[in-house]
């Protein structure tokens, strides 16, 4: 997985992706890929967030520190 791939899922899911199922769609990639994206800005304090149901609906959803870090890479405005 490329470095852009990688900040594409963390910007869906910064801009309200409501799934898993919804990021790996759109990013076209395996959701063990998304997954591995998010665990890691999850241990790195980036987010947080939890699962439900089988297509993993996120729920509780905080955006700590995803914000600058997106800014800081050029990602949004």
């Amino acid at each position: 997985m490329t470095d852009e791939k990688a900040l594409q899922i963390l910007k869906l899911f910064y801009f309200g992706a409501t799934s898993v199922q919804e990021i790996e769609r759109k990013v076209g990639l395996p959701r063990a890929e998304v997954r591995e994206v998010l665990k890691g800005a999850r241990s790195c304090d980036l987010i947080n967030y939890s699962t439900q149901e089988t297509c993993e609906n996120f729920v509780n959803v905080r955006k700590k520190g995803l914000e600058r870090y997106l800014r800081t890479k050029g990602i949004i405005q």
